[in-house]
């Protein structure tokens, strides 16, 4: 080759290696990544199908945690075992399952959990004691999990790391479902209560009141079922301090609002007592600027 041709060369070459782009590789991160996953993901599926075959036996584990540690539990367990067992069986049946298939048993474990919900919100179980079971319902799932991966594939533990924010977020979601399951069927517990005590009350008011409502009416109003009784209706709302009633002076009543004017029945005395002289519109301390009548 010609001198001077070799020398334009060497300057090119050495041109384009000083200002042309430097060469970067090909970034693997998301190749390693993609790789750990799946393999996390084998390991997953491979110790959750073991789980299925041992659900009895890990419900079992979760109640007697349960039974030791909450005794809103311990009372379900005596008043019904065989119901307590099957609701927990079920919430880890699908606990365990959308580790398989998320997408597929989503649906089926939210309809689960909402039921549970709302059956214990019906039942007075407590929501702190709810939501202590189905945390602990996960982590023995997920000690479960690392468990038979010990024992079968000791070396894949590793991976399970990978795949452990999958299994408490299913344990979050689920909590949050089951709250709102509680306290939705709460406030319509307290709504039919409200409204079957209104009703009563307004049985008692224009003497449609069966005998046999008697006790429950009593027990809605938060009066003795045996006494003497006045109606008292002010036209300017109930005592300034409805919440003092009991720990007052002032007799207890019950008050129902009515369209033009509030209902007051009163209590003038427990039965077998003495008569009661005491004005109850007077006794019952009203509004000053409202009127009442007996």
């Amino acid at each position: 080759m010609h001198p001077a041709a070799r020398t334009r060369a060497t300057r090119t070459t050495r041109t384009t290696f000083r200002t042309g782009p430097t060469p970067v590789p090909q970034p693997r991160t998301a190749r390693v990544r993609s790789l750990i996953d799946a393999d996390a993901l084998r390991v997953l599926h491979r110790a959750a199908r073991i789980l299925l075959d041992d659900l009895p036996e890990l419900t079992d584990r979760l109640l007697a945690v349960l039974r030791e540690q909450e005794p809103a539990y311990r009372t379900a367990l005596e008043n019904d075992q065989a119901a307590t067992w099957q609701e927990a069986y079920r919430s880890l049946r699908h606990s365990v399952t959308s580790l398989l298939d998320p997408r597929g048993t989503r649906e089926a474990a939210h309809r689960c959990t909402w039921r549970i919900g709302v059956t214990r919100a019906e039942q007075g179980l407590p929501l702190d004691a709810l939501l202590h079971a189905f945390r602990l319902g996960g982590s023995l799932v997920w000690q479960r999990l690392v468990e038979e991966t010990a024992r079968s594939e000791p070396e894949d533990i590793r991976l399970l790391v990978h795949v452990a924010t999958d299994v408490w977020n299913f344990v979050d979601e689920h909590c949050t479902l089951l709250a709102d399951a509680y306290r939705q069927a709460e406030r319509q517990l307290t709504w039919r209560r409200e409204n079957r005590v209104r009703l009563l009350a307004s049985a008692l008011l224009d003497g449609t009141s069966r005998i046999a409502d008697l006790p429950e009416a009593a027990e809605g109003l938060g009066l003795p079922e045996h006494g003497r009784y006045v109606v008292v209706a002010a036209a300017g709302g109930p005592p300034q301090d409805p919440t003092r009633v009991r720990a007052s002076t002032l007799p207890p009543a019950y008050w129902h609002s009515g369209a033009e004017v509030d209902y007051g029945i009163v209590l003038v005395g427990e039965a077998g007592d003495g008569k009661d002289d005491r004005d109850p519109v007077t006794a019952l301390a009203l509004p000053a600027d409202g009127a009442a009548g007996r």
